[in-house]
C-alpha cells in the first residue's frame, strides 16, 4: 500500500534525525542540516527498508521531507530525471562502443618509465584515472620505473568492463608486456587497492607472487559505502548530483571550465580531458563502482601492506586480516586518499617497503 504524504514526512524526518543527530522539521533542508553525498545513500537504504521507494535524486532535487513527500505522492512530480543540460545515463552509455566494435585501447600508462630494477605498478582509483600519480611516484619509487593502470574507456569510447575479475585479467596481461614474470610490486590507492589485491590473488593461484601489495586508504573487499542494489543508472545519477552539489551548480555545464578545473585539482579528472567527455567519464566512474560493489573476494595467502586513515582504524570491517594471511598496517591522520598520498611519512614508509625487495 502506498504511503501518504504525512507518513513519508515522518519516515524521512526520523531517518534524518537518526543519521544527523538533530531535530528535523518538515521544511528542513537535508544539506543545510549537515547532510552530504555519501549520507544520501544511507537515507535511501533506510527509507526503502521502511517501504518508501526513494531515490537519491529525490533528495538532491527536493531537499526537505515535505517537498520529497509531495514529489513521491501519486500526483507529485518525479525527480529522477536529470536536468535538461546534464544528459541521462542511457544517452551517454549508448555513445560507448563494445570491444567487438573497437580496438581495445592500452590501459598501461608510463608514469616514470626511466630507472632500473623491478617496476612499481600503480592502479587507478575510483574515478578510473591514474595519471595524477606522475606527480607522486618519485616520492616512493626510488630508482625503479613506475607504471600506472587506468580504466578502459578513459580516453576512448570503449565501454569498460563491469567486474574486478575482468579488470584484473586485462591489467595483468598488460603488466606482462613490461614485466613478463613476477615477483611484482603493486600500489593501489583507494578502489585501486582492491584491483591490486585481486591481481595478487590471481598470481598466487597460478604459482607467482606479488612481493609488495600496498593498499592505500582501501577498505577490504566486501565492505560497501554505496548501495549494491543500485544499477549503472542510479550510480551515474548519484555521481552527477554529487558533483552538482560539490560545485554548487544546477548542472555540470554551468560554469563548466571551473567545474572541470576543480575536478583536476582533486585528481578526479586528468589534464586535457575533452569537455565533451565530462559526462562519459562519470559513466565510466559508475561502471567502476558497480564492479567494486559486486566484487566477491577470495582469501589471499600473501602479505598486504595497509596504509589506512586513523578514522577507519577502529572499524571491524577495515581489517584486512579477514582476507589476507599476513598484514602490516600503518595509520595516518590524513583527510583522505590524496592527502595521504602526498604525506611525507607515507611516502617514506612505502619507499622503505619497496626497497625491502631487492629485485
Amino acid at each position: 500500500m502506498a504511503l501518504d504524504r504525512s507518513e513519508t514526512v515522518q519516515i524521512l524526518s526520523e531517518i534524518w534525525e537518526d543519521l544527523l543527530a538533530v531535530e528535523v522539521d518538515p521544511d528542513d533542508d537535508f544539506f543545510d542540516l549537515g547532510g552530504y553525498s555519501l549520507l544520501v545513500v544511507n537515507v535511501v537504504a533506510e527509507a526503502r527498508k521502511r517501504g518508501l521507494r526513494l531515490e537519491a535524486n529525490d533528495i538532491y532535487a527536493h531537499k526537505t521531507p515535505a517537498a520529497i513527500a509531495v514529489a513521491l505522492s501519486p500526483d507529485g512530480e518525479s525527480a529522477t530525471v536529470p536536468t535538461a543540460n546534464d544528459p541521462d545515463f542511457g544517452s551517454v552509455w549508448e555513445t560507448g562502443l563494445s570491444p567487438l566494435e573497437t580496438e581495445p585501447a592500452a590501459t598501461l600508462v608510463p608514469l616514470a618509465p626511466e630507472g632500473s630494477g623491478t617496476p612499481v605498478f600503480c592502479f587507478h582509483w575510483g574515478t578510473g584515472n591514474v595519471r595524477f600519480m606522475r606527480d607522486l611516484v618519485d616520492s616512493f619509487r626510488g630508482e625503479r620505473p613506475a607504471y600506472g593502470l587506468e580504466m578502459a574507456g578513459m580516453w576512448s569510447r570503449e565501454r569498460p568492463v563491469l567486474s574486478i575479475a575482468e579488470m584484473a585479467t586485462r591489467y595483468l596481461r598488460e603488466i606482462r608486456t613490461v614485466q613478463p614474470q613476477g615477483p611484482y610490486l603493486f600500489v593501489g590507492p583507494c578502489a585501486g587497492g582492491r584491483i591490486a589485491y585481486e591481481i595478487a590473488r590471481l598470481l598466487e593461484e597460478n604459482g607467482e607472487s606479488a612481493a609488495v601489495l600496498a593498499v592505500v586508504n582501501t577498505m577490504p573487499p566486501g565492505t560497501t559505502e554505496l548501495d549494491p542494489s543500485w544499477g549503472l543508472r542510479e550510480l551515474y545519477d548519484f555521481r552527477i548530483n554529487s558533483l552538482r552539489s560539490r560545485f554548487e551548480v544546477p548542472d555540470l555545464l554551468t560554469d563548466q571550465e571551473r567545474v572541470m578545473r576543480g575536478m583536476v585539482e582533486i585528481a578526479w579528472l586528468d589534464e586535457d580531458v575533452d569537455p565533451a567527455d565530462l559526462h562519459w567519464r562519470q559513466a565510466v566512474w559508475a561502471a567502476g563502482i558497480f564492479a567494486q560493489e559486486h566484487y566477491e573476494p577470495r582469501p589471499y595467502g600473501g602479505e598486504v601492506t595497509v596504509f589506512q586513515l586513523a578514522e577507519n582504524a577502529a572499524r571491524e570491517d577495515a581489517d584486512w586480516g579477514r582476507l589476507a594471511a599476513v598484514t602490516e598496517t600503518h595509520t595516518y591522520e590524513s583527510a583522505g586518499t590524496l592527502p595521504l598520498l602526498r604525506e611525507a611519512a607515507f611516502a617514506e614508509a612505502l619507499a622503505k617497503k619497496l626497497a625491502s625487495f631487492s629485485g
